[in-house]
């Protein structure tokens, strides 16, 4: 009697065992992945028996782990590969942001050509055959009168949006990458070819900020106002304005970089820009 009831609990033992491991949950996340390995390498089998009842009670935990394993590492898988469109996604989301804004900058220049040309075509007056009427009756060898020449319409070559960013981008590396002697020549050369461009403001603000590298002050400051003069709306008005009050400082114009300073809290305040304007400020008043 005791011998069946120690055979029957070793049987109920090894039926649990087995079937704790022929469910074991796949793991989803790749980092746990290395812990599911150690401890399922730590695990030790219960010791088999020599009833043939019992002969496959160690085999299923390690189908099971291999049936892991093997579904950890396509989740892993399937991990990396979401990660890769992920960075696809973002790369796409750039272009797409680059050539929306070369779109606009089309749509602009387009729009600008048809109202130049309107204007144009407005003010060239209409220039018709006319006819004598005292001449109609014209005597033999009489030359007919000479038809008058109506010149086209030259409109100026206007530039590819495309090109002017390209052309921007390209001396901007230059300035982002340290190189200031080349960035200096390449925003020149891009304003000369772009004075009206939609990155000429910003070209002539770097051009300020490259002369400030070098000391040049009245260089930087003559650039910083062409920003404020000629560009008024533009995103880099409050920056120029700013570096005006450095340069003047720089320049040992105290007192006219104080009002500029002062102008900038004004204008912007409540932006960093006024908080920069109002650190240089006290930095002046303890000198």
């Amino acid at each position: 009697m005791i011998q069946r009831l120690l055979l029957a609990a070793c049987f109920c033992a090894a039926f649990l065992t087995t079937s704790a491991f022929s469910e074991a949950a796949v793991v989803d996340e790749s980092e746990n992945y290395a812990l599911l390995e150690e401890q399922q390498g730590a695990y030790e089998p219960p010791a088999a028996h020599d009833g043939s009842d019992f002969n496959n009670s160690t085999e299923e935990p390690a189908l099971a782990k291999d049936d892991q394993g093997t579904d950890s590492g396509r989740n892993a898988g399937l991990l990396d590969k979401i990660q890769g469109l992920q960075q696809e996604i973002q790369e796409l989301r750039g272009q797409l942001e680059v050539q929306a804004h070369t779109l606009k900058l089309l749509q602009e220049q387009q729009l600008s050509f048809y109202k130049d040309l309107d204007a144009r075509l407005r003010d060239t007056p209409g220039k018709g055959i006319t006819t004598n009427p005292t001449a109609t009756d014209l005597s033999i060898g009489t030359p007919p009168p000479a038809l008058p020449v109506i010149q086209p319409v030259v409109t100026p070559e206007r530039s590819n949006p495309a090109d002017e960013q390209i052309s921007y981008l390209a001396a901007y590396e230059f300035v982002k990458n340290k190189r200031f002697d080349e960035g200096l020549n390449a925003m020149q050369t891009f304003v000369t070819r772009y004075p009206h461009g939609g990155y000429t403001a910003n070209a002539e603000y770097w051009l300020g900020e490259l002369y400030m590298i070098k000391a040049n002050y009245p260089e930087a400051i003559a650039h910083f106002n062409i920003v404020l003069q000629n560009f008024p709306s533009s995103s880099k008005s409050a920056a120029s304005l700013l570096k005006v009050g450095y340069a003047l400082a720089a320049s040992g114009k105290t007192a006219e970089a104080r009002l500029t300073l002062q102008d900038v809290i004004k204008k912007y305040p409540d932006t960093d820009t006024a908080r920069l304007a109002n650190t240089k400020l006290t930095t002046l008043k303890n000198q």
